[in-house]
C-alpha cells in the first residue's frame, strides 16, 4: 500500500495477482459463462475506485485479496479520509480524475447535482435488471437515490436510522447515575462526567460529551430530533420549510451552547475529526458519545486497549421536552456508488464493472467485507449466529472494518452471538423504526437546491456552529437565516413546495 500523490489521500497499491476463476466443468466440457460472469481464461477486470475511510488506517489485502478472486476483479482502491471526502470529490469533478468507481455519501451535494447534470456519469437504472443482485435493491431506497427520476448509481444501503448514544457505563455506576431518559438527564450526565471525577482517579481530568465537526453524524443532529426538530424539512401552516426555522432547532442551539460554556464537551469540536472524536472517549477523556450505535463496539475494542476494565453501553431513546421519543431518518442509504464517463469510455466498460459489483453484492462476499473470514475473524455457531475468535480484534480492525465503506446493499444474516454490545446494537436499530422522522422532502427537485445548496448550507452551518462557540446570539442567526432567504434560499423553498404538490 502507498500514500496517493495528493496529501490527503491514502491509496492501496494495485493488487497485483488475482486467481482466475475456475469454471466448472459439465459433462467433460467447460461451461460457458453467463453475461457478466468471468471464465477460467477471462483476464481479471481492473478498477479504479475511491471510497471513504472511516478508520485511522487502510485495510491490510487479507479479506481484499479473497474478494478479488471471488469477483475476478484487480482493485486499486483510494481511500480519502472521511473528514476531507467532499472536498476530495470536488477536486476530482472539476479536474475529470475520476475512478472508475466513486462512492458519493452526499448525492445532494451541489457540485455532484451538477455533474450529473451534465451527464458525467452513467445513467444505470435501464441496467439494474440484468444484475440478479443488484436487481433486489430496496424499491425505496432505489427511489430516494433518483436524480431527477433516473437512477446513476447502487446505493450504500444502511438501516433507516443507527442513532444513538454509546457511554461509558462504568462512569455512571461510579456515580450512581442511571442511563439518561430525558434530555434534563442527558445535561445531569455529561455534567457529573465533567465535575465528579467519574473515572474516580482524584484528578480533574475528564469531560461530558466528545463532539466532531459534523452538525449531520455528529451530536448536533441526533440531539436535535430528541428536541423534536422536523428532519431537514418539516411542514409548518401546510407548508415546508427548513429545519432551522422551526424553534426545536434553536432550542438546540441553546443547549449545545449552554454545554460548551460550561465545558461539558470538548471546545475544539469545530475542528475535531471523527478519528479525534473517537480518540477523545477511547482514551478515556469523554464519557459519552452520539452517534451510530454501531460505534459502541468499535470505541469498546479501542477502549478496552488502554482500560481493559471498561464498561460500555448503548441506548437510543431520550424524551424530548414534549414527552415524545425521536429520532431522524436517513433514506435508507449512505450515499451510493457511481461510473463517470471520464473513466468508463463505453458501455460494454460499464457492463464489465457492473458485472464486478454483481458479485460483490451476494451474501458470500458482504460476509466477507462484513465479518471477515471463517476461521480466521470469526467462527459459525449455527443457527444465523456468528461470534468473533478470540484473539481476532487487531486483525478485524486492520483487515475487515475499513471494508464497511465499499459495502452496497446490506444483505445481513448473520447475527452476533456472545457479543452484548453487537445484539443490543441491532435491538436498537429495529426499535429506531418504530421512531424514526423522516425527510418529507427527500425525493422532490429544487434546481436551485442543486445549483447552490452547498453554498447555501454553509451559512446555516457556519451561523450554528457560532452560535453554540458564543460568537452569535439568536439575533445574529435569525440575520443569518435571512441572508440564505435573500441568496436563493427562499428559491428552494418555492419550488420544493412546488414538488411537494406536484407529488400529492
Amino acid at each position: 500500500m502507498k500514500k496517493s500523490t495528493s496529501k490527503n489521500w491514502i491509496s492501496t497499491v494495485s493488487i497485483l495477482a488475482a486467481v482466475s476463476l475456475i469454471a466448472t466443468a459439465c459433462g467433460g466440457k467447460e461451461e460457458t459463462p453467463k453475461e457478466g460472469e468471468a471464465s477460467a481464461s477471462a483476464a481479471p477486470v481492473n478498477i479504479t475506485w475511491t471510497t471513504p475511510l472511516y478508520t485511522q488506517s487502510v485495510p491490510k489485502d487479507t479479506v481484499l485479496k479473497l474478494i478479488e478472486e471471488k469477483v475476478g476483479a484487480k482493485f486499486d482502491i483510494t481511500w480519502v479520509p472521511d473528514a476531507v471526502k467532499e472536498d476530495k470529490l470536488n477536486t476530482a469533478l472539476a479536474s475529470g480524475t475520476l475512478t472508475k468507481i466513486v462512492a458519493v455519501q452526499d448525492i445532494k451535494m451541489s457540485s455532484f447535482q451538477s455533474a450529473v447534470k451534465a451527464g458525467m456519469f452513467w445513467e444505470i437504472g435501464p441496467l439494474l435488471k440484468d444484475y440478479p443482485n443488484l436487481n433486489k435493491v430496496n424499491p425505496t431506497t432505489l427511489g430516494n437515490i433518483k436524480i431527477n427520476g433516473k437512477v446513476y448509481g447502487i446505493p450504500r444501503e444502511r438501516p433507516l436510522s443507527r442513532q444513538g448514544i454509546v457511554v461509558r457505563q462504568d462512569w455512571l455506576s461510579n456515580l450512581g447515575l442511571q442511563q439518561p431518559k430525558t434530555i434534563d438527564d442527558l445535561y445531569n450526565v455529561l455534567k457529573a462526567f465533567t465535575l465528579s471525577d467519574p473515572d474516580k482517579n482524584g484528578k480533574n481530568d475528564t469531560f461530558g460529551l466528545t463532539e466532531r465537526n459534523d452538525l449531520k453524524f455528529g451530536a448536533f443532529k441526533t440531539v436535535s430530533s430528541y428536541f423534536g426538530t422536523p428532519n431537514e424539512w418539516g411542514l409548518k401552516d401546510g407548508k415546508l420549510v427548513p429545519e432551522f426555522m422551526f424553534p426545536q432547532y434553536i432550542e438546540t442551539m441553546k443547549f449545545f451552547n449552554k454545554l460548551y460554556k460550561e465545558k461539558l464537551m470538548n471546545d475544539d469540536f469545530a475542528v475535531t475529526s471523527k478519528t479525534q472524536q473517537w480518540e477523545k472517549f477511547s482514551k478515556g477523556q469523554a464519557g459519552l458519545y452520539v452517534g451510530n450505535m454501531v460505534d459502541g463496539k468499535n470505541l469498546y475494542n479501542d477502549s478496552s486497549k488502554i482500560n481493559p476494565n471498561v464498561k460500555i453501553d448503548i441506548f437510543n431513546r431520550i424524551a424530548g421536552p414534549d414527552g415524545k421519543e425521536a429520532v431522524w431518518a436517513q433514506a435508507g442509504h449512505n450515499g451510493i456508488f457511481v461510473f463517470p464517463k471520464t473513466s468508463i469510455k463505453t458501455e460494454d466498460e460499464l457492463k464489465q464493472i457492473l458485472a464486478v459489483m454483481d458479485k460483490m453484492n451476494t451474501v458470500e462476499v458482504f460476509n466477507l467485507m462484513r465479518v471477515g473470514i471463517e476461521g480466521v475473524h470469526h467462527k459459525l455457531l449455527g443457527d444465523g449466529k456468528f461470534e468473533e475468535i478470540a484473539g481476532a480484534k487487531d486483525a478485524f480492525e486492520q483487515e475487515v472494518r475499513p471494508l464497511d465503506s465499499i459495502i452496497g446493499l446490506d444483505l445481513t444474516n448473520l447475527k452476533a452471538a456472545n457479543d452484548p454490545l453487537r445484539e443490543k446494537y441491532e435491538a436498537l436499530t429495529l426499535d429506531n423504526a418504530k421512531m424514526v422522522v423522516a425527510n418529507p422532502a427527500e425525493a422532490l427537485v429544487s434546481d436551485t437546491l442543486t445549483i447552490r445548496g452547498t453554498e447555501l448550507k454553509k451559512i446555516i452551518d457556519d451561523a450554528t456552529i457560532k452560535l453554540i462557540m458564543g460568537q452569535l446570539d439568536e439575533a445574529g442567526f435569525q440575520s443569518e437565516v435571512t441572508k440564505w432567504q435573500k441568496n436563493g434560499g427562499d428559491k428552494i423553498i418555492e419550488e420544493l413546495n412546488a414538488s411537494y404538490t406536484e407529488s400529492k
